[in-house]
């Protein structure tokens, strides 16, 4: 278990807002390198209570895509609980979540406000009430193309499940209807050149009503990869981007066929 350190901040300074005079109470667990010091210089401005000034070395902090993701989760919720002080709901809850969805066990100290535990409960409720996709193991080998996916979806949110694809990693992505029974679905991947050997990447992608994304496995920026050879599967793997999008050597731009998710 990190170590944590409890920061208390329990009256506001004369520039700060009187709506942030309330208490704020952050987990620290200790960072490295140059990541280290821009998280502790966060938590020193938190500490002062300069706030909006906390908010940006988060940010700034934040920036860096290669952190643990335990680490990463922390600072997020750290951050949520500044924008909860500053009255800002909307970030807070939005930086809560992403907190929650890098690690689910990231909790408040058992002596933080009762705000602030309301507010990871309330978020952890709605994370439990949306839409999971997971792409199953490979059962048929006598299908090498077909892609299982599990839905979960207690509310039933979703209105179709898409196998997206494509030849590269960097994409088009064009878009394939699943056939869903219960909560398994089935997809194929068509071969781009009507080739009996091939390889694409691909993520699942469940739409709701409106064709809004509620929820995935794999993503454009991190697709999975399968290679059929003479309609065998060789082998399928996750593709791993480090830092994102920005640091791929050789890959393009991803694109995203969303107007018509069908052609």
């Amino acid at each position: 278990m990190l170590p944590l350190t409890i920061l208390a901040l329990a009256t506001a300074a004369p520039d700060v807002p009187a709506r942030a005079a309330s208490a704020l109470v952050l987990a620290q667990a200790p960072a490295s390198g140059q990541a280290q010091g821009d998280l502790a210089h966060a938590r020193e401005l938190a500490e002062a209570l300069r706030y909006e000034e906390a908010v940006v070395e988060y940010q700034r902090y934040l920036g860096d895509a290669n952190r643990p993701s335990g680490e990463r989760a922390q600072a997020l919720l750290e951050l949520g609980f500044i924008h909860l002080l500053l009255d800002d709901a909307v970030n807070a809850e939005q930086r809560t979540t992403e907190a929650l969805e890098l690690d689910a066990w990231v909790r408040p100290p058992a002596d933080a406000p009762q705000k602030q535990k309301d507010l990871v409960e309330r978020v952890r409720a709605k994370l439990a009430a949306r839409p999971k996709l997971e792409v199953l193991p490979r059962e048929d080998s006598s299908r090498p193309q077909l892609v299982r996916a599990s839905l979960k979806d207690p509310r039933g949110k979703a209105n179709e499940v898409l196998l997206r694809h494509a030849p590269a990693p960097g994409g088009p992505y064009r878009a394939t209807p699943m056939v869903c029974q219960q909560d398994t679905c089935e997809g194929e991947l068509p071969s781009p050149t009507r080739a009996a050997s091939f390889t694409a990447w691909y993520f699942v992608e469940a739409l709701d009503s409106q064709g809004n994304t509620v929820a995935r496995a794999a993503n454009p920026l991190a697709p999975l990869q399968l290679s059929v050879i003479e309609q065998k599967p060789w082998y399928e793997s996750p593709w791993v981007y480090a830092g994102g999008a920005a640091l791929v050597v050789g890959a393009a731009t991803v694109f995203f066929i969303a107007s018509d998710p069908r052609k």
